[in-house]
């Protein structure tokens, strides 16, 4: 710290969107008024002060690409120390960042302090959390001898302002503490025992005011009587909105007025007490955060939503533990357990879905034994074991999987006549039902059971009202579509892909917000593109390829870590948009199609492996990208990525997954298994499947330039094993 005297204490470095925390950073370190019998005193960093002021908090921030301004560079010059306000919107500020790299260019890396406010320290280093990191990467890693922050990788050591870490006061002092120089242990005591004489002080005073005190006793019993009242009247109005408000809000998919509900009824319990509310009261309040962790999942924020669920979790559990056998204890906690799984399941972490599924089934099923005559619990486990229907499914266990959907369209088919509503789950258990019988190769059944679908959300004669049946009925017809496509079906498959859009779009108009009704226009647009591409309306098919790029970009703003979005959609899009290029002439771009790779080895792990459709998915994209390096002369590149596509649809070898087969077809072709390639192509010729990918397997197989592919790759194999042997 020597040279000229510094002008400032601290430079706080923030986003602009934690403004509030760092003017409560800012406020508490220039008003914290160090104690009288440690200011003089000398340490390794001087004199101590009695106040840590002036503290520098810069009010502006330019765009990402803008040099930092002159005041700012003055400031960070004349500033003893830099604090990080660190959160996850820190972390990604191009100009948080360059104020750490300026700083420590001028007074080392030893005075930047640490103070974080959200988010997670090194989540960057955990596959699948990576969006919670909270430490800028100048914060993160030295300096190197450029003077970017790529050097050795560091380990500070931060004050924690959150209730889990070190709290606000704790955190203040630590972070004072380590500017004067003194141990923040003797800084907490002497702290402690300041509070104490203030706390002996107000006690001489609140003796004095106990005679004011007993002559408003009886005032306060009488204003209690009528709180209670009042807040009796509340809860009712809670209980309203929860309930009877909620389900007619949701039928309508208005997303801002549940946000309202929400919204209302969280201030209602902020305002309370926790630890003097009731069961009910405590109950409806996890209910309530029920509510906002829907709504953040429906706006695409699973992270968010994910808090609110464990939120609410934390309370039902507390709620089942001090009555285990009561009945809407345990219903209030196998909701919450359903939720984290959902999200778990949302986010392709699929033992952590299962394991959550699994012990929702076992709360369920201990309802139906307490209140067989609940139908709200008689339902419980018709949700467990579709629940656990789809984990089967994605484990390619379609038998099971089936034998699962069935029960539970048999409960909820039961119990339609008490619940008109339920029709909506029962026309999705057909849904389900398709999805069981297309993995076992079923065509036929799949189809038929969609058709079902269809006829029964038809019926409804609330159709024009119910936005869940609607969306429904739009997700029969694209399945349909799919199957028909699978079929060889041009005309139908299109003619049911425009039905699902149009319904899909109006959806979206109605609630812009609402981010899963954009994702599922995005979803039945691409499956349009793919029609219009087998029948040569090449023009139409890319239109619709480059809206769905714009609409991609939108929906992982809003959320990066559902991988729905991230590898099924955005990888049919590359898929699309490769294959548009190499039918007009061009060369496809590569970076496009590696940077989306290395999204999907990030959502890889050795304990997460990716579902069937996201890995044929990843597959497609691996599977044209080595086509195009196999153009650019680049063969050994391109014969490891037809390796690693090959090794992720290995699995899919002896199912019924013909998509699947046909790219591992293709791949096996490339790589000079030709007899493995031929003996796919075979099997696929005994089922129904004649998808327009069959039609390009076929042709490679049958065409010479097929086989000069198989020869190429023969001789560039033993090439790249001579390479390794060295």
């Amino acid at each position: 710290m020597g040279g000229e005297p510094a002008k400032y204490w601290a430079f706080i470095s923030y986003s602009h969107r934690d403004t509030r925390a760092a003017i409560a950073l800012q406020r508490g370190l220039e008003t914290y008024r160090l104690p009288s019998r440690l200011v003089g005193k000398r340490t390794a960093m001087g004199e101590v002060p009695a106040y840590v002021k002036p503290v520098f908090r810069d009010r502006d921030e330019l765009e990402a690409g803008t040099d930092l301004r002159a005041t700012v560079r003055e400031a960070l010059a004349h500033s003893r120390w830099l604090v990080v306000l660190c959160s996850p919107d820190s972390a990604r500020s191009p100009w948080v960042n360059r104020e750490i790299v300026e700083f420590k260019k001028l007074h080392g890396e030893a005075s930047v302090l640490a103070c974080i406010a959200s988010g997670e320290p090194f989540a960057s280093r955990i596959p699948g959390r990576e969006t919670e990191e909270c430490f800028p990467q100048a914060l993160r890693y030295t300096l190197a001898a450029d003077g970017e922050p790529t050097g050795e990788e560091t380990e500070p050591v931060a004050a924690d302002l959150r209730p889990q870490g070190d709290g606000r006061r704790r955190a203040l002092l630590k972070l004072v503490a380590g500017m004067v120089g003194i141990g923040v242990d003797e800084l907490i005591n002497r702290d402690a025992h300041r509070r104490a004489r203030r706390m002996a002080m107000l006690a001489t005073a609140s003796l004095a005011g106990m005679a004011v005190m007993a002559v408003l006793t009886v005032m306060a019993v009488q204003s209690r009587i009528e709180a209670q009242s009042q807040r009796a009247q509340a809860e009712d109005l809670i209980e309203f909105m929860l309930g009877d408000l909620r389900k007619k809000l949701d039928a309508v998919g208005r997303l801002d007025a549940l946000d309202s509900v929400g919204a209302k009824a969280l201030a209602y319990y902020a305002k309370q007490d926790a630890g003097r509310l009731d069961a009910d009261a405590l109950g409806r309040r996890s209910r309530a955060m029920h509510l906002i962790g829907e709504l953040r999942e429906k706006r695409g924020h699973l992270v968010e939503a994910l808090a609110a669920f464990q939120s609410a979790a934390e309370t039902t559990a507390q709620l089942l533990a001090r009555s285990p056998n009561d009945g809407n204890r345990i219903f209030d906690h196998a909701q919450s357990v359903f939720w984290v799984g959902y999200i778990a399941w949302l986010r392709g972490q699929a033992k952590e879905a299962e394991e959550a599924f699994l012990q929702y089934r076992g709360f369920a099923l201990r309802l139906v034994q307490i209140g067989p005559q609940n139908i709200d619990w008689q339902l419980e486990p018709a949700y467990a074991s579709q629940n656990l229907g789809v984990v089967l499914l994605d484990q390619l266990r379609p038998a099971e999987a089936l034998k699962a959907f069935v029960e539970a369209k048999d409960v909820k088919a039961r119990l339609v006549a008490a619940r008109p509503h339920l029709l909506n789950d029962v026309a999705d258990s057909f849904g389900w039902f398709a999805k069981a019988h297309e993995a076992a190769g079923d065509y036929a059944s799949a189809v038929s059971a969609q058709g079902e679908r269809i006829a029964l959300l038809q019926a409804k004669v609330d159709l024009a009202k119910d936005r869940g049946a609607q969306q429904h009925l739009a997700n029969a017809n694209f399945e349909l579509g799919r199957l028909h496509l699978n079929l060889g079906d041009l005309a139908a498959a299109e003619r049911h892909a425009r039905i699902a859009l149009e319904q899909a779009d109006a959806l979206s108009a109605s609630d812009p917000a609402n981010m899963f009704w954009l994702s599922q226009s995005s979803f039945h647009r691409l499956s349009i593109a793919e029609v219009q591409l087998a029948l040569g309306r090449r023009d139409e098919a890319r239109h619709a390829v480059e809206r769905v790029m714009r609409e991609i970009a939108r929906l992982v703003t809003s959320d990066a870590s559902k991988v729905a979005w991230q590898l099924k959609l955005q990888g049919r899009a590359l898929a699309l948009g490769a294959r548009l290029a190499l039918a007009d002439g061009h060369e496809p771009s590569t970076r496009e199609l590696e940077n989306y790779l290395a999204v999907a080895h990030g959502f890889e792990s050795p304990e997460k492996r990716l579902k069937p459709d996201e890995a044929s998915a990843v597959a497609v994209v691996e599977l044209l990208l080595g086509d195009a390096l196999l153009r650019r002369g680049m063969p050994d590149a391109a014969r490891g990525h037809w390796q690693s596509a090959a090794r992720r649809l290995d699995a899919f070898a002896g199912q019924a997954d013909y998509r699947a087969q046909t790219q591992l077809a293709r791949l096996q072709l490339r790589l000079g298994q030709r007899t493995a390639s031929e003996a796919i192509a075979t099997r696929i010729r005994s089922s129904v499947y004649r998808h327009p990918a069959y039609a390009e397997l076929a042709n490679e197989l049958r065409s010479e330039a097929g086989v000069r592919l198989v020869q190429l790759n023969r001789r560039e194999g033993s090439h790249a094993i001579r390479n390794g042997q060295r």
